[in-house]
């Protein structure tokens, strides 16, 4: 997960940076968040996770995005998990976001919310998480 968190710090950085974290159904998404945190804990960026209240965009947005971004001050980043945060009306919460998906019941390729994503990762196997390049290549 250091990886993945070296990525989100080179595409977006990590000023006040929330990022989504949605998946499938069974999909230990509190898992992978913390997996999330500990990578960027790796990289020396303060990091935390939590999970969302509902995938209601106004109260992701009061109950989680606004605190974060108004309470504190420099470099850290807050990690959202929760099904449905990556549905249309919240995919604008996120400055990156993460798909969490497993083999079996996984999505077609081009699905829309895998589209939305900023990284697709396959958790088949909890201890491996494996980035997955959704791409059209």
């Amino acid at each position: 997960m250091a990886a993945i968190a070296a990525e989100v710090i080179a595409q977006v950085g990590t000023n006040r940076t929330v990022i989504g974290i949605d998946g499938q159904d069974g999909v230990d998404l509190e898992r992978v968040a913390a997996g999330l945190v500990a990578g960027f804990e790796q990289h020396g960026v303060s990091a935390m996770a939590a999970a969302a209240p509902s995938a209601d965009v106004d109260a992701l947005r009061a109950d989680l995005v606004a605190p974060f971004r108004s309470t504190g001050a420099g470099d850290g980043v807050l990690v959202v998990h929760g099904h449905g945060v990556l549905a249309h009306g919240a995919r604008g919460l996120w400055r990156w976001s993460l798909w969490a998906e497993q083999e079996d019941g996984r999505l077609e390729r081009r699905a829309d919310v895998k589209i939305a994503a900023s990284a697709v990762l396959d958790v088949t196997d909890p201890e491996h998480p494996r980035r997955e390049w959704n791409d059209a290549c």
